[in-house]
């Protein structure tokens, strides 16, 4: 009798069953992820955006953390690509192995890296493969207008008497920022506006002598004369470089006649300005 009251209590039309399960291993997860809001790069050279990363995981064993920076077009695990896309395998552990821990996630940018909104994917993992990802806020890379001549670079028309005019002497610029570009040019000899293209030993030459053209071999006489305040090149552009082993260029041809009345050395100065190409 007392058995059969036993199974009546223990049945009814409610039960309860208890639940149970062992998680041997948590993934870690990002609970902070921030990046610069936007970025301007450094003209023909790179420019260094570091983000701070927060990691929790209950179990304390993360191993690490890894990042991509990428423009919004493309996607977090396309290749490496210095226009869009960028990696850090190894970001660096600024804490102690801990529940918390704290990271920070560098990319080393090219210059000529797409202007634009940009995101980092940031992934941590544990000793077991475990991981998770999120997402940045969003990055601005502004745009750059930049050029590059180097700095020992001499425009030197050699050895010339009264009367000669120069062979086409080449004068190269490079685009050293993330946008196609036009360019404007003016040239002084002393003072901006003096209206003198070279200052010499002897007297001066006329701005009115020294012309130049974007295509090599033209006639002195068909050159454009050299501006004492900048002027659009017309018809002359450069691309944005997409390869840092090939960056864009461009060149401008200039010749000079020599007037009477100058002689000696000369120097002047040339103005290369570099603007928006729409």
């Amino acid at each position: 009798m007392l058995d059969i009251q036993l199974i009546e209590a223990q049945a009814a039309i409610n039960q309860t069953l208890n639940t149970t399960v062992n998680i041997s291993n948590t993934m870690p997860e990002i609970t902070v992820l921030v990046c610069p809001s936007d970025l301007d790069l450094e003209a023909y050279g790179n420019k260094t955006i570091t983000c701070n990363v927060t990691v929790y995981d209950y179990n304390n064993n993360t191993l690490g953390v890894n990042a991509t920076f990428y423009y919004y077009l493309n996607d977090a695990d396309d290749p490496d690509n210095k226009n869009i896309h960028y990696t850090n395998v190894t970001c660096g552990n600024v804490t102690v192995q801990d529940y918390e821990m704290n990271f920070t996630c560098g990319f080393e940018v090219a210059y000529f890296a797409n202007n634009g909104t940009w995101y980092v994917n940031a992934t941590a993992f544990d000793i077991f493969g475990s991981s998770m990802s999120n997402i940045s806020n969003a990055v601005t890379i502004n745009p750059l207008i930049a050029i590059y001549i180097p700095s020992d670079t001499v425009l030197d028309f050699g050895e010339l008497s009264t009367g000669d005019i120069s062979a086409d002497k080449l004068a190269n610029i490079t685009n050293a920022g993330n946008m196609p570009i036009n360019l404007s040019v003016s040239g002084w000899a002393v003072t901006k506006g003096d209206g003198l293209a070279m200052n010499c030993t002897y007297g001066s030459i006329n701005r009115t002598y020294q012309r130049y053209e974007i295509t090599a071999g033209q006639s002195w006489s068909a050159m454009n004369l050299l501006p004492i305040s900048d002027i659009m090149i017309t018809d002359f552009h450069i691309a944005k470089t997409t390869n840092q082993t090939y960056p864009e260029t461009n060149s401008t041809f200039w010749k000079i006649w020599i007037p009477p009345y100058a002689g000696g050395i000369c120097n002047g100065k040339l103005l290369f300005t570099a603007g928006d190409y729409e």
